[in-house]
């Protein structure tokens, strides 16, 4: 579990989350949604944001304005297939630095409804992933073959049986596995 949290939290704060492969889509078997959201949202509050210069700060800014316009109707796509759980896309605070003129953005938690489109096809370049629960492991492995590939995707769990399932299930839509 916390292993799970903080690799999370990391893919979505290093380099701004602007990473080809970086967590967007993060499965959480059902029963562990609003642990899990609880234990990210707690990482991500302890998040500086501002001027990588100054003491303290573990996230920058975005790439440019234009990015973080991206990200904010990324988001507004997303949210409409669920809910934003932890950040505000429009309101950052920051240390160092002008939130408006740099392209800072708060990280965004979201957590949606992985029947809809939204959170398989839309792609937000920045902080931002969203949680989608799942009932068991074939349920995983679609939800996971939705994203139609991707470079890299994770798998963490204590269980060797369902780790073995899950990689020989998605392992046709990822470039590479971490687990």
């Amino acid at each position: 579990f916390d292993l799970y949290v903080k690799g999370l939290v990391a893919e979505m704060t290093v380099k701004a989350g602007q990473k080809c492969t970086a967590i967007r889509r993060a499965f959480v078997p059902e029963q562990h949604v609003d642990p899990v959201v609880e234990a990210v949202s707690a990482r991500l509050a302890r998040t500086t944001i501002g001027n990588p210069a100054a003491e303290g700060v573990r996230m920058g800014a975005l790439a440019s304005l234009e990015q973080r316009e991206e990200v904010r109707r990324s988001v507004k796509a997303l949210a409409d297939a669920g809910r934003i759980a932890f950040g505000d896309p429009e309101k950052v605070d920051v240390v160092d630095a002008d939130p408006e003129r740099g392209a800072f953005v708060s990280p965004i938690l979201l957590v949606a409804d992985p029947d809809r489109a939204e959170p398989h096809e839309v792609e937000a370049f920045g902080p931002v992933s969203t949680v989608m629960p799942y009932r068991d492991t074939a349920h995983v492995i679609e939800l996971a073959a939705r994203g139609q590939g991707s470079l890299a995707g994770s798998v963490v769990s204590a269980d060797p049986a369902f780790v073995r399932e899950v990689v020989l299930g998605v392992a046709p839509w990822h470039g590479r596995l971490l687990v």
